[in-house]
């Protein structure tokens, strides 16, 4: 057998695990009003986590049931959230966030949850990506999840 062969065979016996994977689109982050990309020009001051690169690699976000993620998520919630969406996340001036009903189609993904925080919305949803660090955005997402436990 040719050496090429060879190692096209070996590597269709490697576990999966182990195999290389094929690298994945980049996650387009987009403007919740007009899909026009999403810039991230806020708060350029600060360091961005392990946590919020790896988002940008995988859509999904690591705090997602993390004890202390959620207690971070908590206060920030409480701090700059819940005057519009209430503590239990039912909504008042701002929608409900504890059904599957979202203004956007999008807000039903990690990914769109990130882009209106980020980038703001209609109304008197601002954009608190001048407010806070991408890490505690994660954190309240990960906080407002508990809502449609």
């Amino acid at each position: 057998m040719r050496p090429l062969v060879l190692i096209t065979l070996a590597a269709l016996a490697l576990p999966l695990s182990l195999a290389p994977r094929a690298q994945a689109d980049p996650i387009e982050f987009l403007h919740a009003l007009d899909n026009s990309p999403l810039e991230f020009k806020y708060r350029t001051d600060q360091t961005l986590s392990e946590a919020v690169e790896g988002f940008y690699q995988s859509g999904e976000n690591p705090y997602v049931g993390d004890e202390e993620a959620l207690k971070a998520g908590k206060k920030v919630y409480k701090k700059l959230c819940q005057a519009c969406h209430l503590p239990d996340g039912s909504g008042r001036i701002g929608p409900s966030l504890d059904d599957d009903k979202w203004k956007y189609e999008r807000t039903d993904t990690d990914i769109g949850r990130f882009e209106i925080i980020y980038g703001g919305g209609a109304g008197s949803m601002q954009a608190f990506g001048r407010r806070i660090d991408q890490d505690e955005l994660l954190k309240v997402m990960a906080y407002i999840d508990t809502f449609r436990e």
